[in-house]
């Protein structure tokens, strides 16, 4: 098991291939807004360029889903989900002050001052 998913519980495959989807959909929609700029400019050259780009992009995206869709669930032996076991700050300063000198709490917890 490598380090993605011991961190992560996802493959890596998997987070890398959303990753360049994301990026790719992100570029396609940037480029479609850098299109339409040089087309208020007049600029055609950088239209063509922006459109051809955006459809690499667009290709490119949908390449990702196709094999995003290809691969089979494994099973795995990692957790789906990373937990940390510590209880939040203000649970751990509300038991220590709760602790002291058998008195009750200064501050509530909930409460907003």
């Amino acid at each position: 098991m490598d380090y993605g998913e011991r961190s992560t519980g996802t493959r890596d495959e998997h987070y890398n291939l959303v990753s360049v989807l994301y990026h790719a959909l992100q570029g396609a929609e940037n480029c479609d807004r850098y299109a339409a700029d040089a087309e208020l400019t007049g600029d055609e050259h950088l239209v063509e360029f922006f459109r051809d780009a955006q459809a690499m992009q667009a290709q490119l995206a949908e390449r990702s889903k196709e094999l995003l869709g290809t691969w089979k669930p494994r099973r795995s032996s990692a957790p789906l989900l990373v937990v940390s076991r510590q209880e939040p700050r203000f649970r751990r300063a509300w038991r220590r002050e709760t602790s002291r000198h058998g008195q009750g709490p200064k501050y509530h917890p909930k409460a907003t001052y």
